[in-house]
């Protein structure tokens, strides 16, 4: 038979309807507004219709699922313990002695040596050019000879200056001492500006390492008026710069005679060379 219940809520108040009563103490929830209650049976049952909800048969709890029969699955045969250390191509005596260093032989250390490949020196083929110790070692001096040549060449010109200014520029004409002392004061002048010039070319030949003659007498000139050439005579003395200084005119000797075994084209051959590329 149907048993009837009522919801307490006064604002719900809808009728529940199950198959079964609800034991005595069991709080259910209303389908409706959701609050819990102890439902009391009613009377008579409501008819089926609006406002009336069916509830759910039984207490109200989930009924325990029986669990499936487990199918033991085939045994896996057992894995045969292995030691880490172990290798395959080792016996049982080995691997329980250990592992140590084997000692070599004398004939062994001796074979080993006589195998080992041995380096040495390795031999300069070619011949190490002295050109680069030589200009190492005139660079101050070359370069103090061309200041020493600079400043005599302006000093020079100053003195030609200095002796052409009361001709060139003086109201009254000069006398005959006047006159003299000019020239000679502008002489001066001309002969201090080539001896600066002169200076300043060896210093250039000697920097180059072009001709060793011009070099040394440039050293020479140097000497008046600063002294600085007597540090490039010393220099200039050097084994070492005079071999730069042969190996440097050698060169330039070789470079003149293939420049002359060179056959030179003659103005018709030239000509002749032109008409056969026109034609082509």
């Amino acid at each position: 038979m149907a048993v009837s219940y009522t919801c307490p809520n006064a604002d719900c108040g809808v009728t529940l309807k199950t198959a079964n009563p609800v034991p005595a103490g069991k709080r259910v929830k209303c389908p409706k507004c959701q609050q819990m209650f102890a439902p009391v049976p009613v009377a008579a049952a409501a008819p089926s219709g609006a406002g009336t909800f069916k509830l759910a048969a039984g207490d109200g709890k989930k009924k325990p699922v029986p669990p499936k029969p487990s199918v033991p699955s085939p045994a896996s045969p057992p894995e045969a313990t292995k030691s880490p250390f172990a290798d395959d191509d080792e016996d049982a005596e080995s691997v329980k002695k250990g592992y140590g260093v084997v000692q070599e032989t004398q004939e062994e250390i001796d074979k080993a040596e006589e195998t080992k490949v041995k380096f040495g020196m390795v031999e300069d083929k070619y011949k190490k050019s002295a050109r680069g110790p030589a200009v190492a070692l005139l660079v101050m001096p070359s370069n103090l000879l061309t200041g020493e040549g600079l400043i005599t060449a302006v000093g020079g010109i100053v003195m030609f200056v200095v002796g052409m200014w009361p001709l060139a520029f003086n109201d009254a004409p000069p006398g005959d001492e006047e006159t003299e002392e000019a020239i000679v004061m502008m002489l001066l002048g001309c002969m201090t500006l080539l001896w600066g010039a002169l200076i300043c070319f060896g210093a250039s030949q000697m920097q180059e390492l072009g001709s060793y003659m011009w070099a040394m007498m440039g050293a020479v000139m140097g000497v008046l008026p600063l002294l600085v050439g007597i540090f490039a005579i010393i220099m200039l003395q050097n084994p070492k710069v005079k071999a730069g200084f042969e190996e440097s005119e050698a060169g330039a000797e070789e470079d003149e005679d293939l420049d002359d075994d060179v056959p030179k084209k003659k103005d018709g051959e030239d000509e002749d060379d032109e008409d056969e590329d026109d034609d082509d």
